[in-house]
């Protein structure tokens, strides 16, 4: 079956080819790369889920359960005489098992073990969890509707999600006020740049409608001689309104070749004019390309907690699945270690006392 790259790019000929050919074919070489990363990304994100899934996720479920038995050993430490645990030894304690079990809960899917952990948390911190996020989220709301001017109302919110999906929500309502207010505004003159950018966008809007009526005439299935015709063009027609509705420029070229409707120095004939008006279209279809592949590349950065800066790209998936795992066996290797350590109570408190020295070390050199 004949495509669109049968026909594109435009070859030169014995003339050296023009400005507006010279564009179309950098645009279809650029669309031809994000339509290949696309692909990649989408078949190299589909291995990296099935190997987060079989590789990771076992690691994962494994240190969850590590760190539940940290917590509970250290909640033990709290009530054994051999551990000899001072006052401070005891705050330092109860401070790292509520870290821990407030890391623990964004983590863990299991409705008993939250249960556990936050009935740990709030004997150890003197409230419960619940509290706590609430008074951090009503501090991120203050901080939030002073650097942006937003207005959330009384509303208290549960969660960081919620309260970002309500700013979300305000200042769409915002900007919808804003433009309505716009609206009602005397319409100021248009700039020669503006009425230029219209007349533009209309003579591209043309070019895809003229690309589109063409053909929908040649293959509408009324013109059918036969059942079989009938059903051919059918589907070429399926095709085509697909096409058009997506602003598919080469979708349509690609299927008037196909039915023999234009030939190989179809677009080398093209006019200035209308080439001009095929690479605006061409412009925004890989915009669109772009766009969906950086929402791709996001959403599995959020899906799997992935750093999104910068954002990975579709060869780089197979290094980082390998670096996750590095990661995550390297943690419970170490809180096997920890449970390991503080098995025997009567070195708990210097096993402890090491480790902190090394984290508030740590601290200390971090410039910020």
């Amino acid at each position: 079956m004949k495509t669109a790259r049968d026909l594109l790019p435009i070859a030169q000929g014995q003339q050296a080819l023009s400005p507006e050919q010279k564009r179309f074919n950098q645009l279809l070489a650029r669309i031809d790369k994000a339509r290949a990363e696309l692909q990649a990304w989408q078949d190299q994100a589909l291995h990296f889920a099935q190997g987060h899934a079989a590789r990771v996720r076992p690691l994962e479920a494994e240190l969850l359960d590590c760190q539940a038995a940290l917590i509970r050993r250290l909640d033990a430490l709290l009530h054994e005489r051999m551990a000899r645990l001072g006052k401070s030894d005891r705050r330092r304690v109860r401070e790292e098992i509520c870290d821990l079990i407030a890391g623990l809960l964004d983590a863990t899917a299991d409705d008993a073990l939250a249960d556990e952990m936050k009935a740990l948390f709030e004997r150890h911190a003197g409230h419960d969890l619940d509290s706590e996020n609430r008074e951090a989220v009503a501090a991120m709301k203050e901080m939030l509707e002073a650097m942006s001017g937003l207005d959330l109302g009384d509303q208290d919110f549960d969660s960081e999600e919620e309260l970002m999906q309500a700013a979300h929500r305000r200042m769409a309502e915002q900007n919808e006020q804003a433009e309505a207010a716009r609206a009602r505004r005397k319409p100021r003159r248009r700039s020669a740049a503006q009425s230029r950018r219209e007349q533009e966008q209309q003579e591209a809007t043309q070019s895809l409608r003229e690309v589109f009526r063409k053909l929908a005439a040649a293959i509408h299935p009324d013109r059918a001689d036969d059942d079989a015709d009938r059903e051919r063009r059918h589907a070429l027609m399926q095709r085509a309104n697909a096409a058009y509705q997506a602003q598919d420029l080469l979708a349509l070229l690609a299927l008037q070749l196909e039915i023999e409707q234009v030939d190989a120095d179809h677009l080398a004939r093209a006019s200035a004019e209308r080439l001009r008006a095929y690479t605006r279209l061409l412009n925004d279809q890989l915009r669109e390309i772009e766009s969906e592949l950086e929402g791709r590349r996001l959403a599995l950065c959020a899906e799997f907690d992935l750093d999104p800066l910068p954002l990975p790209r579709a060869g780089q998936l197979g290094a980082l699945l390998e670096r996750l795992l590095r990661e995550r066996r390297a943690d419970l290797a170490q809180a096997r270690r920890d449970l390991e350590q503080l098995a025997d109570a009567a070195r708990a408190r210097e096993t402890l006392r090491r480790r902190w020295r090394e984290v508030d070390r740590w601290d200390d050199e971090i410039p910020f």
